[in-house]
């Protein structure tokens, strides 16, 4: 049977690492075997990793054991296909390939816009080396696959890639689960009530979300509006500098952190207003799940996604990145107009899992003929 390994570092909490599981859990007793292989500890989303599905944990410490980790999984496990998740982790799986006797089609991910993870680097060198890698390497991959046109259009043009080693399939975001709306109201006291006008935030507590300059905004938003009340949903590494800010300014009773929820979607589906704060994106699959909802919808116009997603859109707004003003003047607008039926979206069709799970088996079909 033909394998197919996920390279991914963890099973935590995100975009990537759900669509990963998602995807090896649809391949299952089909024509394709699924590996996921990753090599950090925890991660609840693992337990969402249906039994029949291959799990192979890797010993790594670092880049260059990963390297040598991935050489020898080649070898040993020796998949058809390697799809990777993340830009440095792509530029690695092809150097293994190089050192192995075994040698996988290799497809790479590309699930955020280039140039802003390589601006995000610790420091200049590590800036160098993923550019210089990438620069290298992504033109030898067997296909490059972007979650947007923003970002295959991004490592065109950071790249120089031909236009033709890149495929576009947007992520499978939404399932037969938000068609069918079997959804209960979460059990926290500020739903159903009247008079209070639910903020919800849904992501990881990473800088580039820019959750905590939402925390920001939304203090001066209340005091324009005091029924306003926020849920933050998740949990990262601005968890604490987020809580310091809340006791700082004495918001603990308007803005809650729940940290990782489940049901995250009844929690999107029964708010009043959605707010997606990043400073850059690739195709965010909570914002795309956002339109399956009647929630109010106000999203920065970051790189990439957001426009793509938001074209046309009811009751949605797109704002500048980093700008304070705006998203205030976006959360009070919004916070007094009542909820309306949103409607069909056309393309949301490209965002079904159905629909995505189709073109990735296309593909791993055409790279293997």
């Amino acid at each position: 049977m033909k394998k197919i390994s996920f390279i991914i570092p963890s099973f935590e909490v995100g975009g990537i690492e759900s669509s990963f599981i998602s995807a090896a859990n649809s391949l299952k007793g089909g024509e394709f075997e699924p590996e996921l292989v990753y090599w950090f500890e925890g991660g609840k989303l693992q337990k969402q990793i249906d039994t029949e599905v291959i799990i192979t944990k890797l010993k790594v410490s670092n880049l260059f054991t990963l390297l040598i980790k991935l050489i020898g999984h080649y070898n040993k496990s020796r998949p058809t296909i390697i799809q990777t998740s993340m830009y440095m982790i792509g530029n690695i799986a092809m150097i293994a390939r190089i050192f192995s006797f075994h040698k996988p089609k290799i497809i790479i991910g590309a699930r955020s816009d280039f140039d802003s993870i390589c601006k995000a680097s610790k420091n200049l060198i590590d800036e160098f080396i993923l550019r210089k890698l990438s620069s290298i390497f992504y033109k030898k991959a067997d296909k490059i696959v972007a979650i947007s046109e923003g970002v295959k259009n991004g490592l065109i043009k950071s790249l120089k890639i031909e236009e033709s080693k890149i495929k576009v399939i947007y992520n499978g975001a939404i399932t037969k689960k938000h068609h069918e709306k079997k959804f209960v109201i979460p059990k926290h006291r500020w739903f159903g009530l009247q008079n209070i006008c639910l903020v919800c935030s849904i992501g990881r507590l990473s800088p580039e979300k820019g959750i905590y300059e939402l925390v920001c905004a939304f203090r001066r938003a209340h005091k324009l509006n005091d029924n306003l009340r926020l849920i933050i949903i998740g949990e990262g590494d601005e968890d604490a500098r987020i809580k310091k800010y809340l006791n700082t300014h004495s918001m603990n009773e308007y803005v809650e952190m729940i940290g990782f929820r489940e049901n995250y979607y009844s929690y999107l589906d029964s708010s009043d207003i959605y707010v997606l704060n990043s400073y850059f994106e690739g195709m965010s699959n909570i914002l795309a799940e956002a339109l399956t909802t009647d929630t109010k919808i106000i999203s920065t116009n970051c790189k990439h996604g957001p426009i793509e997603l938001l074209k046309g859109v009811k009751e949605s707004k797109l704002i500048d990145v980093n700008n304070e003003s705006q998203l205030v003047n976006a959360i009070y607008d919004f916070s007094k107009t009542k909820k309306i039926r949103r409607g069909s979206i056309p393309h949301l069709k490209n965002f079904y899992f159905d629909e995505s799970m189709k073109k990735y088996i296309k593909l791993y079909t055409e790279l293997l003929n």
